[in-house]
């Protein structure tokens, strides 16, 4: 895979995302001390997927990726720290972390389903200060 750095120059390590584990998905990162949890689903317009096969380059106006972080607390307690559409052109900060999606390319299939149906999820973190 190909360096991830945003626009700002920020050079972003690759998420443990597998686009064919399909949606929703989510995986465990540490950042610094922290540790992280992020989850991965599409909103999506249900006439949009009526047939199967069909590839959804997000976002559209009716579909769309949604990311979840929490911050996972030692002590059993994890906070939802950022909650929101995410967009391929766009970089996040939340406390400590920076975020990317540079590659939303959906499968149907690949809705709560497995498989290799030509999905491409791409998404990085970085310290959000270095």
């Amino acid at each position: 895979m190909e360096d991830l750095v945003g626009k700002s120059g920020r050079r972003y390590d690759p998420l443990p995302i597998d686009a064919r584990l399909g949606l929703p998905q989510s995986c465990s990162f540490r950042v610094g001390e922290g540790n992280y949890r992020l989850r991965l689903y599409a909103d999506i317009d249900a006439a949009l997927v009526e047939g199967t096969g069909t590839l959804l380059f997000l976002p559209t106006a009716t579909a769309f990726m949604v990311a979840r972080v929490e911050r996972v607390d030692p002590s059993g307690d994890d906070e939802i720290i950022f909650l929101r559409k995410v967009v391929p052109e766009q970089e996040y900060e939340t406390e400590n972390i920076a975020l990317i999606f540079p590659m939303q390319i959906l499968a149907t299939n690949n809705l709560n389903g497995q498989g290799d149906f030509g999905s491409q999820v791409v998404g990085g973190i970085a310290p959000r200060w270095a």
